[in-house]
């Protein structure tokens, strides 16, 4: 052995001892010719069907209803698969330039970058070069070390070759390059050329200058020394050596290369991955895919569900309006302003289709956990079934309070009693009663101890009286009340019990808006929807809404549930909300000793729930606290009139401010009158029944009270100047949308108030018109919407005079007809 050969066999022994015994087999290898390096590599493992397939983790997307892209969720690696003819030339001859310039000419190993990387690794002492085509890199990546980092060995650059052989010979050239190109690690958690277009520019591939391109193409080799966020100059360096190497091999002209040499980084980040819009919304959505069995067909059970969002590359477009969502968390922030205020929860949705709009469940989603140990609990849904482990989502309910009295008035006038029913509204104890039951005795308190007179079911609601809804659920019974609110919407177990009619069960907001929406869209029950479509990566559609409304509440019961609703808000517990400046519909709660707060309510276009309170549990609201225990000093008292009322006010405010106002129409079919009674006896009121003793009330065409109140004598005197016609002046007035007017005449003796017809039929409209002494002028006629047309086919669309409008008694009213 000579001299020489002795210094460089020990040189090479010293600096790489782990490797000298493969340097020697590779040396031998190149020695030994190609026919040889074939005839080892067919004796490799071969590529089975598997193998072949190409169907990467990809990253999963969330839309809004605009189609606007809301957030995407992946796992480790974040991917979007996009087709070669997608991706510019200039980025495929990028990667090209530096990666593997003979592509298209070697059968997946290039001996040439081989055996130059042979010499290199031997005068290193180690493996520094790899002389990988891209289809062996694609090998590498996809089907040796997949999500992994690949051991750095002669062996596995054997194996890598081998089977790169045997790809080149199933797969075509460009396959390959899509693959590859799809498949790719760019560094800051980006696989493939979409997702590092996003991650480093904010773009697509389709969009990226030949600067970019060469940028990205650079950072290949290694993702870390040369990421452009971390390593600018070293990033701008290896960028231009590309472009060097694209002007050499003639993919760009020497103008294009200095062009772009000179081109300014301009790395944009794309929205932080951590935070985006509607995140309450979002944990909604992926509960629903995770838990709901509606999406089976992505998984059999929850973990194969979840890891499909994760990696399945999926489209989910939801329901969620960005710009209501914004207006709910704005009118959120906007009453609750310090950070020792309660938290609050508020879901809104189209009462017709069961859309949700909005959603917002806590204060901040994003928070830390030192900061708000609740950030990410869901308050819109807690408890509700099918959304988390164990069969429902983290948390309880609450309790509703007397937000939850509208299904047990729905389910007491199905059973046939009347909103003039009058009921004693105090008891023994002033405002507490006891009422005897089967079981223990029950004694139910009005709020604060108010103590009443009697008074129609009407004015219990709009007064919000516990006495009266205890005696309307032990008449009616807990089971009719809790099953007919189940079936309205309301998710979360129910106790059939009589305080459930005081609000005791536990919902959350996601279950009242659904319910409180059924009354809105006339009794007829949408489950709540929030995803419209989901597409696969290849562009299938796996699934698409296809909810089925039931009618569960008579249409004419429920019309009458939200005439008595609109006068909570226009004269009882609700009237902050009239700030909406439109026919609305509401129910205020607060569970005992101020620990919960709600308010529910509704347009004809839109229903909102909002509950006010603590996340940790139910803690009382007060300004003071005697002690500690199970209270916290808030600002004001917490009711459910003040600020779920003020947040609800100004969120409905914004959300329909685009929207024109429309007043809640009579159903098609429900023959209802409105009838304005004497609450002390449940008559028809006369001319002396004083105005504190008055209600209007919708009633069931032939079910209303065909008695009339006793007339006051000396209130009759009084008024002897006036028309002393009283049966005339209180005949029941057929009801107009429940806009709360009372039949009879004006102040002057020959004027007579005009009903509202619309939505009647002609005959009950006519009748209607002649009952209060006017002829009555017919015209069919469409009216301008062909839809409304269609859906009214028959029914009164417009009359002249309006209804509340006054005219001589005799005179003629005019009324517009849709053809049959």
């Amino acid at each position: 052995m000579t001299a020489g050969a002795l210094n460089w066999r020990v040189m090479l022994t010293r600096r790489a001892p782990k490797t000298f015994i493969s340097v020697l087999a590779a040396v031998g290898l190149l020695m030994s010719g190609c026919a040889q390096i074939t005839a080892l590599v067919e004796d490799l493992p071969r590529l089975t069907k598997k193998d072949l397939r190409f169907k990467p983790p990809q990253s999963s997307f969330v839309f809004a209803r605009d189609g606007s892209l809301i957030t995407s969720f992946h796992g480790v690696q974040n991917r979007t698969v996009i087709p070669l003819g997608k991706i510019p030339e200039k980025v495929q001859e990028a990667v090209l330039a530096i990666e593997d310039e003979r592509f298209y000419e070697h059968d997946g190993v290039d001996m040439r970058a081989v055996g130059r990387a042979l010499i290199t690794n031997i005068r290193e002492g180690e493996i520094e070069e790899g002389g990988s085509t891209i289809t062996q890199q694609y090998v590498k990546n996809v089907i040796i070390s997949p999500n992994d980092i690949a051991e750095r060995s002669f062996e596995r650059k054997i194996t890598e070759a081998a089977l790169a052989r045997q790809i080149e010979k199933e797969l075509t050239k460009k396959e390959i390059l899509e693959r590859y190109l799809n498949t790719v690690y760019f560094g800051a958690g980006a696989y493939g050329i979409q997702a590092a277009s996003r991650t480093y520019f904010n773009r697509r591939a389709k969009d990226l200058s030949l600067s970019q391109a060469a940028l990205l193409a650079g950072v290949i080799q290694s993702p870390e020394d040369y990421n452009p966020y971390r390593e600018k100059q070293a990033a701008l360096e290896r960028r231009d050596v590309v472009l060097r190497q694209m002007e050499n091999l003639g993919f760009i002209t020497p103008e294009e290369s200095a062009k772009a040499t000179s081109a300014k980084l301009k790395l944009q980040k794309a929205v932080e991955k951590d935070t985006y819009a509607a995140p309450y919304f979002v944990d909604y959505v992926r509960r629903l895919i995770t838990y709901d069995p509606r999406f089976k067909f992505l998984g059999k059970n929850p973990i194969k569900r979840e890891q499909q969002i994760l990696t399945g590359g999926l489209r989910i477009y939801t329901t969620v309006d960005l710009e209501m969502q914004a207006a709910a968390e704005e009118a959120v922030r906007a009453v609750l302003i310090e950070d020792t205020d309660p938290h609050a929860s508020l879901v809104a949705m189209e009462p017709d289709t069961g859309y949700v709009r909005a959603m917002v469940g806590g204060r901040d989603y994003f928070a830390k956990k030192k900061h708000d140990r609740f950030a990410k609990l869901n308050l819109a849904i807690q408890g509700e079934p099918r959304l988390g482990k164990g069969g429902k989502a983290p948390g309880t309910g609450r309790q509703a309070g007397s937000a939850f009295k509208p299904f047990a008035l729905a389910a007491a006038l199905e059973n046939g009693t009347s909103l003039s029913e009058v009921y004693p509204a105090s008891g023994d104890e002033g405002g507490c009663k006891t009422f005897p039951t089967s079981y223990e005795s029950w004694r139910v308190c009005n709020y604060e101890g108010a103590a009443y007179g009697a008074m129609s079911l009407l004015e219990g609601t709009v007064k919000s009286v516990n006495i009266v809804y205890a005696q309307l659920i032990l008449d009616t019974g807990a089971e009719a009340v809790v099953e007919l609110a189940s079936n309205m919407g309301i998710g979360t177990p129910l106790l059939a019990v009589n305080s459930a009619a005081l609000g005791t069960n536990e919902v959350n907001p996601l279950g009242m808006a659904t319910g409180y929406a059924t009354f809105a869209a006339d009794g007829l029950h949408t489950p709540p929807v929030a995803i419209t479509k989901i597409i696969d990566a290849n562009g299938k559609t796996l699934y698409e809404d296809h909810t089925e409304s039931e009618q569960v509440l008579e249409p004419e019961i429920a019309y009458m549930v939200t005439t008595a609703l609109q006068q909570v808000i226009q004269r009882g517990t609700g009237t902050a909300a009239l700030g909406i400046g439109r026919p609305a519909a509401g129910k205020t709660g607060t569970a005992q000793e101020y620990r919960d707060a709600w308010f529910g309510g509704y347009t004809p276009d839109l229903v909102a729930a909002v509950w006010v309170g603590y996340p940790e549990g139910a803690i009382e609201m007060k300004p003071s606290c005697p002690t500690v225990i199970g209270c916290r000093p808030t600002r004001i008292q917490v009711t459910g009139g003040s600020w779920p009322t003020q947040i609800w006010t100004l969120f409905m405010a914004r959300a329909l401010a685009n929207v024109p106002a429309s007043d809640f129409e009579v159903p098609a079919g429900a023959g209802t009158v409105s009838i304005t009674i004497d609450t002390r006896t449940g008559c028809v009121a006369n001319r002396t029944t004083p105005k504190e003793f008055k209600d209007t009330a919708e009633y069931p065409l032939g079910a209303q009270p065909e008695c009339v109140a006793p007339i006051d004598e000396k209130k009759k005197k009084k008024n002897k100047n006036r028309d002393e016609d009283d049966d005339e002046a209180t005949e029941p007035r057929p009801s107009g949308g429940g806009n709360g007017g009372g039949g009879g005449q004006s102040n002057n003796s020959n004027e007579r108030t005009v009903p509202s017809v619309l939505g009647y039929t002609r005959p009950a409209a006519e009748d209607a018109l002649r009952n209060q002494g006017f002829s009555v002028n017919v015209i069919f006629e469409a009216e301008s919407n062909p839809g409304q047309a269609r859906r009214r086919r028959g029914r009164v669309w417009k009359q002249s005079p309006g209804g509340g409008d006054s005219a001589p008694r005799g005179s003629t009213v005019t009324i517009w007809v849709n053809p049959s």
